[in-house]
């Protein structure tokens, strides 16, 4: 895989802010460690410190993802930047602190 498809947690963090506040219709959906692709691309509500809050608008639901660096995959569903739709960016391991 490419380093650019490979992105750092910081810079999805970034994504996600900028996702917010363009205001453009934009979804992502997350592949988590471990788990399966989500099903629907959902709408970036609120960005915290380390995780997200997500807008579910096929089944209404808020969906909260606490730490951003249990993403394995994302991907959007409209291009947005240098992101193209539909294309499964990696995100890179978060290194571990003890």
């Amino acid at each position: 895989m490419s380093e650019q498809h490979q992105i750092a947690v910081l810079v999805l963090k970034q994504l996600l802010h900028q996702l917010k506040d363009s205001g453009l219709e934009i979804g992502i959906r997350f592949r988590l460690i471990g788990k399966m692709w989500q099903d629907a691309h959902m709408r970036v509500l609120h960005v915290t410190e380390k995780g997200v809050a997500l807008n579910d608008e096929q089944s209404k639901k808020l969906i909260i993802i606490e730490d951003l660096s249990q993403v394995m995959q994302f991907e959007l569903d409209k291009a947005f930047q240098q992101y193209q739709p539909h294309f499964h960016y990696s995100v890179e391991p978060a290194l571990v602190k003890n």
